[in-house]
């Protein structure tokens, strides 16, 4: 047989078809098809974040433009034909604007937005606690999710951070509000300034220097010209000047800090509401459930590592043979029998965030988790259970001695059939080891009562599992200490020490919430009797249902306390409050990592209790000194330890020779502000005038008012009081962010 040559062809062939295979032109074509649908995204959002009155809503959508801007902007670096594309420059970032016409010619003092002082605390609120949305508005479509139910058929209801954030005022919105990076609040006061004439270091004075062609930091701030920054780009700010009525009437002066460091007071009910509504009693405790993340906090037991996904026929043929036990059946058992059982459906455990609960490992004490429903049984719908125990000191820490547990039972709508429940187990347990103290004012179990008990917590194990579903819900009044008790676990608890928490974080005894929320005594045994399980599992089902009945306003009253918005902030950092875990949708106090920073006057820091939980505080007296600088310095974008939340107070005496000093200054500020902050950082420069003198002029005048003061206050004092009150009030703000419009060095 003669040798066969392969054709030249047939070889060139061949090449082509590896080169196709290494990477050729049809890969460099589908290469090119991913990058131009990149770019087209890249494009898309980028539209959004610069032409669309709210921007980017979504922090998921931001994320994937500041991924799609670095790759587009790394490709195109050497290209000269994009030097002039706004996407070379700086990226978009928040800012406060206004809601009907965005960009104004702020030069005409016409165009200045009227405002209230409580507005631009409002919009720091929204700033800061508001959550990013976990879709997004996709040009004005919103999506729609498939919402996952819960157990009772209603939708879980989703926790959001430690405040809600208000309504924003009408006349203002917040672009791209998922951009958040950073937030500075500069309270600028000028004191012993002459109320009756402009004062220079006011904005609206500075804006002179744009109508008189001066060159200055705020003819760039308000010509809406390009502003020069230490990166490879020019960049325009966006500016919305306002006029601020800090406070309403003459009653009392108010500074900058008390209108906008701290929370509104929450408007306190002086009874709940008592009216009958129609509420499914059922759904409401179910909203009142404490989530896994409480649970671990407040050391419930719960399951240690991932339970075996294999099903253990043995262990499903007992769990239905425990199900089906009646109260008799378990009676008649012996404690041997009972004892198999347990062990045969025992889990392992742990005890979230407490580490002082030590387990007993013992051979004859084994923790158990509620079962769930037989699918093949009839469907219903979860029950509702209060459990309450009492227990006595062994060897071995504390020990069950009594359990009640009693279930509610719903009515008909009749009159008194809200709160029905009845009595479903209510047992002495006799403990495994030697009772040392039997703690009888607080358990009221005395050693009479235990002599003839022969009842083991094996047994009353096997009665709550078949008693109690996993999808039935336990209400309990710090319930982790009676499943601990009863070695068990259950994932559906209502605990009353948790939902009648009082703001500052202080739990309430079950006596107390008795005794003022339902006007009933209990734990009256004045030392001697002690405890009744069943009555205080009785209170803490009827604290539930009325608190699920009439809502949140069902609560104790307290002492009203204002919150200091820079405190919730810091308590806010870096956590999670949210019921999924959903980073995506938090606030910018939750996604923040970086410190909180305070410049200002000592007293300032300290009288008003600034910065409690605060990083970093530091001393400035005066705009004049050098600590003056450093409220940019902690901005700068470069600054790898810059503060994700900065608050200022710098001082100012506008009166005094020489102030072109502190303009000069302030001057200086403002300019390193614009060039050097972040643009994801939206800044605040609210200005004041005379609040001190018209402080001390308003205690004046109410000790000369006073029938029995010997002064006299005259007419000319009047005047000049109200001349420095209206100075006072009169405030002026700058609202300074990213805009729309940006550009690249030529």
């Amino acid at each position: 047989m003669s040798e066969q040559v392969q054709s030249p062809f047939r070889v060139e062939e061949s090449a082509a078809a590896k080169q196709e295979l290494l990477g050729g032109p049809p890969m460099q074509k589908k290469k090119h098809k991913k990058r131009k649908a990149s770019n087209g995204r890249l494009k898309k959002l980028w539209r959004r974040a610069t032409t669309q009155s709210k921007g980017i809503t979504s922090r998921k959508e931001w994320n994937e433009m500041l991924e799609l801007h670095s790759d587009w902007k790394t490709s195109h670096q050497d290209n000269p034909d994009v030097s002039d594309d706004p996407m070379m420059g700086s990226l978009p970032g928040p800012a406060v604007i206004l809601s009907k016409e965005p960009s104004q010619d702020f030069t005409n003092m016409k165009n200045w937005q009227a405002t209230e002082g409580s507005d631009h605390r409002d919009i720091i609120l929204n700033l800061i606690f508001r959550q990013s949305s976990s879709d997004g508005a996709g040009d004005g479509i919103q999506k729609k999710k498939k919402r996952k139910l819960g157990a009772s058929g209603r939708e879980p209801m989703r926790q959001s951070s430690l405040i809600n954030a208000p309504t924003l005022p009408s006349w203002s919105n917040i672009r791209n509000l998922s951009g958040m990076g950073g937030l500075a609040v500069i309270e600028i006061c000028i004191e012993d300034c002459d109320p009756g004439s402009p004062c220079p270091l006011m904005p609206s004075e500075r804006v002179k220097d744009v109508t008189d062609g001066k060159k200055s930091p705020w003819t760039t701030l308000f010509g809406n010209t390009n502003i020069d920054t230490n990166s490879d780009s020019k960049v325009q700010r966006s500016i919305t000047a306002c006029k601020v009525k800090l406070f309403q009437g003459n009653k009392h002066p108010r500074c900058l800090s008390d209108v906008l460091m701290f929370l509104p007071p929450p408007v306190a009910s002086s009874e709940h509401d008592t009216k009958k509504q129609s509420v499914d009693v059922i759904d409401a405790i179910y909203d009142l459930r404490l989530t896994p993340k409480q649970m671990r906090y407040e050391g419930y037991p719960f399951i240690s590592g991932q339970e075996e996904s294999s099903t253990d026929d043995n262990k499903e043929s007992v769990e239905n043979k425990i199900s089906a036990y009646s109260k008799s059946d378990v009676d008649e058992m012996s404690t041997d029998v009972a004892l198999d059982l347990i062990k045969t459906v025992s889990v392992e455990v742990s005890f979230g965030d407490d580490d002082e609960h030590v387990v007993d490992h013992t051979e004859c004490e084994h923790y158990v988790k509620t079962f769930s429903r037989n699918k093949d049984a009839s469907p219903r719908r979860p029950k509702i259970f209060a459990i309450d125990c009492e227990m006595v000191q062994t060897k071995a820490n504390m020990e069950l001695a009594r359990v009640s547990v009693i279930e509610y039972v719903e009515g008909n709508g009749n009159e008194g059939d809200e709160e029905k429940n009845i009595l479903v187990l209510d047992e002495l347990v006799k403990p495994r080891r030697d009772v040392l103290d039997y703690l009888t004012h607080y358990s009221g179990v005395t050693a009479k009562m235990l002599l003839d008990v022969k009842t083991r917590i094996e047994s009353i194990q096997l009665l709550l599992l078949s008693l109690i579903h996993e999808e039935d819900v336990i209400i309990g009044h710090s319930a982790e200490n009676d499943l601990r008790a009863l070695r068990l676990v259950h994932n559906n608890i209502v605990d009353t020490s948790v939902v009648f928490r009082g703001d500052n974080g202080r739990k309430y005894s079950l006596k107390h919430l008795s005794n003022v929320l339902l006007q009933r005594q209990i734990q009256n045994g004045c030392g001697s009797s002690g405890h009744c399980s069943r009555e205080d599992a009785e209170a803490s089902l009827v604290l539930a249902l009325r608190r699920a009945k009439h809502g949140s306003s069902f609560r104790l009253k307290e002492s009203v306390k204002h919150q200091n918005v820079l405190d919730v902030f810091q308590k806010s950092k870096g956590g999670d409050h949210t019921s999924d875990g959903n980073s995506s949708e938090s606030s910018f106090a939750e996604r923040n990592e970086r410190s909180s920073v305070c410049i200002g006057p000592n007293d300032w820091l300290t009288g008003r209790s600034v910065g409690n939980g605060s990083q970093h505080l530091l001393s400035c007296e005066s705009i004049l000194s050098s600590m003056a600088m450093a409220v940019p310095s902690w901005l700068a974008s470069k600054k790898p330890s810059r503060a994700g939340m900065l608050w200022a107070k710098l001082i100012c005496e506008g009166c005094r020779e020489g102030f072109k000093n502190e303009l000069k200054k302030q001057d200086e500020i403002i300019d390193s502000l614009v060039t050097n902050v972040s643009t994801d950082t939206p800044i605040l420069v609210i200005f004041q005038r005379n609040y001190l003198k018209a402080n001390a002029l308003t205690l004046q005048r109410k000790a000369a008012t006073n029938p029995k003061a010997t002064c006299v206050w005259s007419a000319c004092q009047e005047e000049e009081w109200k001349q420095y009150m209206s100075s006072c009030r009169n405030c002026e703000a700058l609202w300074i962010g990213s805009s729309c419009q940006q550009q690249t060095k030529s």
